[in-house]
């Protein structure tokens, strides 16, 4: 079970050191508001960066995104506004916004070791 150390990183189960990332969210708009291929291009511009599309709104994604990356994501042409967000764990919608988060993350992040797993036999 890897242990957290902080932003300078974190170690697995062996010791070995591994570099943590320290996300954020986001929420972005697009200029000239939305369409498609700017919508398309700002999420592979998001994911080539290491962050994730946690929610697509009209008015732009919420993503998670390594802080470091952040101005670089926001340099995109098609980036009106880019600004940090948090919600309170404890509000209206935010067991909502938890599962919607969770869902769109799961078809994001690839499980290690599942491309080398054996098929299940039934």
């Amino acid at each position: 079970m890897a242990a957290a150390t902080g932003r300078s990183g974190v170690h697995d189960g062996s010791g070995s050191a591994v570099t943590a990332m320290a996300m954020q969210m986001y929420i972005l708009t697009f200029k000239g508001g939305f369409n498609q291929e700017s919508s398309r291009s700002v999420q592979h511009h998001i994911r080539k960066l290491g962050g994730y599309i946690l929610m697509v709104t009209p008015n732009g994604p919420i993503v998670a995104l390594d802080d470091s990356e952040a101005a670089a994501a926001g340099k995109h042409p098609a980036i009106a506004f880019m600004g940090g967000v948090s919600f309170n764990p404890r509000g209206k919608a935010a067991e909502a916004l938890q599962r919607v988060f969770a869902d769109n993350l799961s078809k994001q992040v690839e499980i290690a070791g599942a491309a080398n797993a054996a098929p299940e036999k039934v």
